[in-house]
């Protein structure tokens, strides 16, 4: 018995113990009904016997009789008896049952009967109290006479102030019992009714719980609902759901980098919560920057109306290590370009060595030194610079390879910058890939004749922020495209080689991450050239980034 109970399900358990308890209910509910309504019909059996008696005590007919009886009796007992039973008998009995009491009798103040039901009973001693009636007051008990235990009450006859007889008046028992039955079937039969409603209710709501609860017990639910916190707390994710705008459940996770804080659930939606997580709990999920930290939020519809699943994902430190994984594949293909590039020259050097054209192969090996050297002035200067200065000349060979021509200039005095050179290099590698990109696909496009193709990186300081400025002649963007250009994914190319529409975006978050801003603007047109509307003015690329340790 106590293996099934315990493998039972919570509906065959709730609908068990709710029939036990039911019945259970209705049994001690009956058994007070039970002693409710013998006590009351003892009570009303009492009540109909009092007034019975009184009213025949007060009666002419009873009085008269029993007080010429009281009279005869001390000279002639058996015919006082005989005449007063001559006188009342028929009169009493018609009364007795005409009020259905089991008896009435009318006795002389010893207790020898007048009058009885039973006729041989007439001439004996009445079985009872009488003391208090012939003390002139009436009362009820419960007595065993000879008609077997009854409710019975006594009161005096009295004549010219005397105590002449007594009435007694009564119903048995048995009687009452009967009548009680009698009323209990019915309140039994009613508790029948009302058990079978509650039991059919029982069962509804156990169904109902075991489709709730899949029928699993209340050990397992336990054992799933152990499971469920441990790992709701254990996971590296944030979980939050979220009811009408409110939120009702959320893991430590989730409150850690919401910055939640001790919040108790749920949270209403009016409740002041920290900057930007209003834009979680609400927007279509997505990358959402909260407290300094990139956070990509996926929202998931629950077939519960208006119940939202949000899964958080704290990608700060991938933003980061993207970042700088991109600023040395950056790097790294600004040096191959400018190796091949240099490895083509010294191979064209060597060659014209060889045919002894020492003043062709001296102009192959000086070309293209001014833009080096002007570079190696002006940005070499400390450990940080060169890794600048690489990028740049590097970048200069691959837009060399590509037909664009780059020029820099730089009004940055050597190591005052401060800025990370990952950093650095992330935001302006990613720029001036984007610019060689466009100004070669518009070249590309061109008739021939118009295929000027050029970038132009500009770097300066400004009220103690550095300027990153690159300009390009490509096709530009339209306004409705340049906030657009920001997005992840987002691009005017196809997926390829040079671009998959993630360059911006990363400048974005780095520039943003670094306290700084960063927009883009139409070129301007050169004199005597056309172009169709302002996207075909080429594009600027501003960016702004607080110089560390600057005055505000």
């Amino acid at each position: 018995m106590r293996g099934w109970w315990r493998s039972a399900s919570i509906a065959t358990r709730v609908f068990a113990q709710t029939a036990a308890i039911l019945v259970l209910a209705a049994a001690v509910a009956f058994a007070l009904l039970a002693v409710d309504a013998r006590q009351e019909r003892e009570r009303e059996a009492a009540l109909a016997s009092q007034e019975l008696a009184l009213a025949m005590a007060a009666t002419p007919t009873v009085r008269q009789a029993v007080a010429d009886a009281f009279e005869r009796y001390p000279d002639d007992r058996g015919a006082a008896i005989a005449g007063a039973t001559d006188a009342m008998q028929h009169y009493v009995e018609d009364v007795r049952m005409a009020t259905r009491l089991d008896f009435v009798t009318v006795m002389h103040p010893d207790g020898t009967r007048y009058t009885h039901p039973d006729l041989e009973e007439i001439g004996r001693e009445f079985l009872g109290t009488t003391a208090p009636a012939l003390a002139g007051s009436t009362f009820t008990e419960v007595f065993e006479g000879t008609l077997g235990p009854s409710v019975r009450a006594v009161t005096p006859v009295l004549d010219d102030g005397r105590v002449v007889g007594l009435v007694a008046a009564g119903v048995t028992i048995e009687r009452v019992g009967s009548l009680v039955v009698t009323r209990l079937l019915a309140v039994g039969g009613l508790l029948v009714a009302t058990l079978s409603v509650a039991a059919l209710a029982a069962w509804l709501l156990a169904r109902r719980l075991d489709r709730a609860t899949g029928g699993h017990g209340p050990e397992q639910l336990a054992r799933l609902f152990a499971a469920h916190e441990a790992a709701l707390h254990a996971v590296d994710d944030g979980l939050v759901l979220v009811e009408s705008g409110a939120v009702v459940l959320a893991n430590d996770r989730a409150r850690a980098m919401l910055g939640l804080g001790e919040l108790a659930t749920p949270i209403p939606p009016d409740a002041p919560l920290p900057p930007g997580v209003r834009a979680v709990l609400d927007g279509d999920g997505g990358q959402v920057l909260v407290g300094g930290r990139w956070l990509v939020v996926a929202r998931h519809e629950t077939a519960r109306a208006g119940t939202t699943t949000l899964t958080i994902r704290d990608r700060t430190e991938l933003q980061r290590m993207t970042g700088e994984l991109d600023a040395v594949r950056t790097l790294a293909s600004a040096l191959r370009a400018q190796t091949h590039e240099f490895g083509n020259r010294m191979h064209t050097v060597a060659t014209l060595i060889e045919l002894d054209e020492p003043r062709r192969a001296l102009e192959v090996a000086t070309a293209g030194r001014d833009l080096g050297q002007r570079l190696a002035d002006r940005v070499v200067g400390d450990d940080e610079e060169p890794v600048i200065a690489a990028l740049l000349l590097g970048k200069a060979a691959q837009a060399h390879e590509r037909g664009v021509e780059m020029h820099v200039e730089t009004h940055l005095a050597p190591g005052t910058h401060g800025i990370d050179p990952v950093d650095f290099v992330t935001v302006l590698g990613n720029l001036v890939d984007n610019a060689i990109d466009a100004a070669a696909e518009r070249a590309a496009r061109a008739p021939a004749g118009d295929r000027d193709a050029w970038v132009e990186v500009y770097l300066d300081e400004d009220t103690g922020s550095i300027v990153l400025q690159v300009s390009d002649s490509g096709a530009g963007l339209a306004p409705e495209q340049r906030e657009q250009a920001f997005a992840p994914g987002w691009s005017t190319k196809p997926a390829g080689a040079h671009g998959r529409g993630f360059g911006l975006s990363i400048v974005r978050e780095t520039v943003e991450r670094l306290g700084g801003s960063v927009e883009i603007a139409a070129g301007e047109v050169a004199a005597g050239e056309t172009r169709a509307g302002d996207a075909a003015a080429g594009a600027v690329v501003t960016v702004l980034l607080p110089r560390p340790g600057a005055a505000p």
